[in-house]
């Protein structure tokens, strides 16, 4: 009975443009970098040359060889990474899809069993993700060749890989099974391949059986130097534990399918801890962002949504008090203990303890930007969803037929998901705008600005989010939207107001010369031109941030007055007004 399902994956995979156009994107990608690997080889050449004395480029090594050598070296670890990568992507779907579009039960009334359509599932999912990762095996191949790699090492390259794609494959389709929706499984999966690979990097030992390049390892290299003993030794204790880890997420997953979705569609969750319970706030007139501050809160997980807030904000004040205590530690100048800051910092004498903290500008200024990425990836992971879930839910109906308006409900999601943010962000704040201030006045002020920049990248980046999942199908195309809207697009909005940039730094420099002639200070040189130059970038930003927001807002709640409501009450603003009549024009003129 696996056939069935395998058809109807393996059909609906062929229909699906995504898959081929990441192929072409990813062959592109080869290609780009074996060109680049060309150019370094004869740069590397004429350097060669020109030490010599010689005015002609003489190449000393064969250009396959040197080439080949270094493209199939990269191609092993990126293709483990591109697994890594897509594997989560393109199986994450196979359960929670047939959830979303409500046809799972029927597949379920089908003859068919569990574990068939798991199964079937599976085969077609990774036979899909073969498609992808076949892309680059034929230039490999050749080049590899050209590079002396032995055929046997080839094969281990190819072997290596393939019971860790099967692992991911089950591990994904068990958390396809336990989610609700596609994001939430991707997200579970690419935070359990992080503390997976954490554990590999710190601890080793048996770990180091999951890695593909330490079972490689042996089969990779001069003839002289391969044990192919070692690495048949290797690559049976890998496949053995990622055979055995896939088939437990696999019977799981065939196990739990149907109690775990019954009790979905029963919406019986678990039942809360005492300690876990608090009170909410009244509702107010806002009703969608009450709803997005208080029930669903900042949390992207229905399991870390069961948390209380009071112990989020507590862990967050704990580790950005341990983070900046550990930057003013490490920043201690040459023969300064910490009782030596002690001393100057009981005697409130701050000037003296930033002096025996050279460097902690630096240390401050990173945390904030790592601060910044964090916070502005919870929020946009979080406005990802909050339409897309709703149609998941299918409660977006529901709210459709509310007598708000597009820009009310739109604007409630936002300002919701923002809302539930802000005591987060100040236990956040407090402990990193108190310690920076004894890393001087440079480190106080880079940490506020870094602050401020956050506030409107969070902003600009829920915007964004919820413009995605306004124009999305699923949580996981609007995730990804989001994703590159908020940091690609981020990134390039540096083009058009790098203008901007430079004259905010031109009118800084120049007001803290003014200052510095008039007060007889030394502003310019303690914070330094590539300070004030940090500084205009993130002015010009946030600048940027701000009105780009405004926009992506604008063209959300538009969307969703034209194309996903009916206007039902007078007094709507119409945005088509050419192609929609107002439905009650006796009460506008009485009104």
């Amino acid at each position: 009975m696996v056939g069935p399902v395998l058809y109807q994956e393996m059909l609906l995979g062929g229909r699906r443009n995504q898959i081929h156009v990441f192929r072409w994107f990813y062959a592109a990608w080869l290609i780009a970098q074996l060109l680049w690997f060309y150019l370094q080889f004869q740069f590397e050449e004429l350097r060669r040359a020109q030490a010599l004395g010689s005015g002609v480029v003489v190449n000393r090594a064969s250009a396959p060889e040197v080439v080949g050598g270094r493209f199939a070296d990269a191609f092993v670890s990126q293709q483990m990474i591109l697994l890594v990568l897509v594997i989560p992507a393109f199986v994450a779907g196979a359960i929670t899809d047939e959830k979303r579009r409500g046809t799972l039960q029927y597949l379920m009334l089908t003859d068919m069993e569990a574990r068939h359509l798991v199964l079937g599932k599976l085969l077609g999912r990774i036979a899909q993700v073969g498609l992808v990762a076949l892309g680059g095996l034929p230039l490999f191949a050749l080049l590899a060749g050209f590079a002396g790699v032995e055929p046997l090492s080839m094969l281990a390259a190819c072997l290596v890989l393939l019971l860790p794609t099967f692992g991911l494959a089950c591990a994904t389709m068990l958390a396809s099974v336990y989610c609700r929706q596609t994001r939430d499984a991707v997200l579970v999966l690419y935070g359990l391949g992080a503390v997976g690979a954490l554990a590999v990097w710190l601890i080793g030992g048996p770990f180091h059986y999951l890695d593909p390049t330490y079972v490689l390892a042996p089969a990779w290299g001069p003839s002289n130097m391969r044990d192919l003993a070692e690495a048949g030794r290797r690559l049976l204790v890998s496949s053995a534990c990622w055979g055995l880890l896939g088939g437990a997420c696999l019977g799981l997953a065939a196990w739990r399918m149907q109690p775990v979705y019954v009790r979905e569609l029963e919406s019986l969750r678990p039942e809360r801890a005492q300690w876990f319970t608090t009170e909410r706030d009244p509702v107010t007139d806002d009703p969608i962002g009450w709803r997005e501050r208080n029930v669903e809160g900042l949390a992207p997980n229905p399991t870390l949504r069961r948390m209380p807030q009071w112990l989020g904000i507590v862990f967050v004040a704990l580790l950005t008090t341990a983070s900046s205590l550990f930057i003013l530690y490490s920043k201690l100048a040459a023969g300064t203990t910490v009782a030596d800051v002690l001393r100057p910092l009981l005697q409130l004498n701050l000037r003296k303890v930033a002096s025996l903290l050279p460097d902690a500008t630096t240390g401050f200024t990173w945390q904030g930007i790592v601060a910044l990425v964090l916070t502005s990836l919870i929020v946009g992971v979080r406005c990802s969803g909050s339409i897309t879930g709703e149609r998941e839910r299918q409660t977006w109906e529901a709210v459709l037929l509310t007598p708000l308006s597009a820009k009310q409900v739109v604007r409630g999601k936002l300002w919701g998901v923002l809302g539930s943010g802000w005591w987060y962000l100040l236990a956040y704040a407090a402990p990193a705008l108190t310690l920076s201030a004894l890393g001087g006045l440079t480190a106080l002020f880079l940490t506020a600005v870094c602050l401020a920049v956050t506030l409107l990248s969070t902003y600009f980046i829920g915007a964004a989010g919820v413009w995605c999942s306004v124009r999305s199908r699923n949580s996981w195309r609007a995730l990804l939207g989001t994703l590159a809207t908020g940091y690609v697009g981020g990134a390039l909005m540096l083009l058009p107001v790098s203008p901007g940039i430079l004259l905010v730094w031109i009118a800084m420099m120049l007001v803290m010369n003014v200052l510095d002639a008039l007060l007889r200070t030394n502003l310019a040189t303690t914070f330094g031109s590539f300070r004030m130059f940090f500084t205009a970038c993130c002015l010009a930003l946030a600048l940027g941030f701000f009105l780009m927001a405004r926009y992506l807002l604008y063209r959300a709640w538009r969307w969703v007055a034209d194309r996903e409501r009916t206007r039902h009450w007078y007094d709507e603003p119409a945005y088509r007004r050419s192609r929609r009549r107002d439905p009650l024009p006796h009460l506008a003129r009485e009104s």
